[in-house]
């Protein structure tokens, strides 16, 4: 029950933040995009402190200083909703990649346009590529990262979905590094639960991986191996069983 009061507490102030946060952006909508981002991103580290002290859960991040200053693309696992509000705070001014519907949602979506994300129509999966590259490419010349989840949609904790290639293709086209980013999220706040455990969510981010001298397919395949088995080792942390290990016991 205790848990289930205060993750209503933190959908309280969740919601309340959208409708105090959403107008000041777009009444900001004539500043340039980076100093827009500094505000939109005091969003995100609002509601993960307010996460913090309505429900316990804390986060810690190994490898900060594995983070370049030129800007690169960021493959990042995908769990849970946590890591769309604390990676605001975690990485340099950036945009992410996603699905073009989110920008619909009334007063969250219109904010998140603001801070001008690559959004694709999933199902026009050609086109999609194409919007990444050319986008990411724009965008990377203003100075910002862009965040990929490769899996293209929330994974559960112990769980792995088929990397897609978008994310490299974009590193090749750009001739930047690739910064491989595995968390454990989705061990504390699962997807489509309302009640979060507390504790401290774990954040890795590797060293960047040089596109140079590999395709889209093998610098995908370094990028998941290393994402993979470092969440697995997360988890496990966390008492959750590798997919490995499950698929073992599996008749």
């Amino acid at each position: 029950m205790i848990k289930h009061l205060r993750a209503a507490a933190f959908q309280v102030g969740f919601v309340l933040s959208i409708a105090v946060w959403a107008p000041v952006v777009l009444a900001l909508f004539w500043l340039r995009p980076i100093p827009r981002y500094r505000v939109i991103s005091q969003w995100g580290r609002f509601n993960v402190w307010w996460l913090k002290l309505t429900c316990g859960l804390s986060y810690e991040v190994e490898g900060r200083e594995n983070i370049p200053a030129a800007p690169c693309v960021i493959l990042a696992k995908h769990q849970s909703t946590w890591e769309t509000l604390a990676f605001q705070w975690i990485f340099p001014p950036h945009v992410w990649v996603l699905k073009r519907e989110l920008l619909w949602i009334p007063l969250l979506g219109w904010g998140m346009a603001l801070s001008e994300p690559i959004a694709i129509a999933r199902e026009k999966r050609r086109k999609a590529i194409d919007q990444v590259i050319q986008g990411g490419r724009k965008r990377l010349a203003q100075g910002r990262h862009i965040i990929i989840f490769p899996e293209g949609t929330r994974v559960p904790a112990g769980d792995h979905g088929r990397f897609k290639l978008g994310g490299a293709r974009l590193a090749l086209a750009a001739g930047c590094p690739v910064l491989p980013v595995a968390h454990n999220a989705g061990c504390f706040w699962p997807r489509r639960v309302f009640v979060k455990e507390p504790g401290v969510i774990k954040v890795v981010i590797g060293e960047p991986i040089s596109p140079q001298g590999l395709d889209a397919a093998a610098l995908t395949a370094r990028i998941e191996d290393w994402i993979r088995t470092t969440t697995e080792a997360l988890e496990k942390a966390e008492g959750l069983p590798s997919k490995k290990a499950t698929d073992k016991m599996a008749p």
